[in-house]
């Protein structure tokens, strides 16, 4: 281990590279951590759990991600920007044309009613580590870099679309989605898609309507 709190092949207590990726040979792990954390909180994470989840030996997982926390924070990092990847992505392939908000809201709805469908318990893990950030400062960082994240995602396509004041309207419809998305993995609705758009779709009109 080096002074800078890396290891000799590059990788730090997180499992991250010097990059701040996720190697793809640690995906699995990550994966198998987020659905743990879906399924039993994020006190539910052990190495042991995580091996028994992911089909791996136990010295797989100490290997890689010394303690427990390196472990969460390193799944937590990993669902932060897989997710908000996609949000930009999303935005950026928008951003070249005619910004047409309601294709953007249509994709974006879509994404999510996939995602909650096939992949709900890693949507249920980020919500656990908005709480565990609420309870103490140690997953804090990686929450407001969250945040930040899907604002400034939302703020790109926001700003192709018209909006006055880019910022200020992303909080709004980072706010609103977040607490949309939490309702369904709460109450699931076979409606989700439809309501969601309908939703978002009067938000961003009321906030481009004020610019006008």
């Amino acid at each position: 281990m080096s002074d800078t709190g890396m290891s000799d092949t590059g990788m730090s207590e997180t499992g991250m590279s010097e990059t701040g990726t996720i190697p793809e040979r640690q995906r699995p792990l990550m994966e198998a951590t987020l659905r743990i954390i879906g399924r039993n909180g994020i006190d539910g994470v052990t190495h042991r759990a995580v091996a028994a989840e992911a089909g791996l030996s136990l010295g797989a997982i100490t290997h890689h991600f010394r303690s427990r926390d390196a472990l969460v924070e390193a799944a937590l990092r990993h669902a932060l920007a897989r997710e908000t990847g996609r949000l930009q992505a999303l935005a950026l392939s928008l951003q070249g044309k005619t910004m047409d908000a309601g294709a953007w809201l249509d994709a974006l709805t879509a994404w999510y009613a996939d995602e909650l469908k096939g992949n709900a318990e890693a949507h249920i893990a980020c919500y656990e580590a908005f709480l565990a950030a609420a309870r103490s400062r140690r997953h804090a960082d990686v929450v407001q870099a969250w945040f930040a994240t899907w604002r400034q995602s939302a703020a790109l396509a926001l700003a192709a679309a018209g909006s006055a004041d880019p910022p200020r309207h992303a909080e709004l419809f980072v706010a609103t989605l977040t607490g949309l998305v939490l309702q369904q993995l709460a109450a699931p609705r076979r409606s989700f898609r439809r309501e969601t758009r309908d939703a978002l779709g009067r938000l961003v009109d009321g906030l481009l309507s004020q610019d006008a």
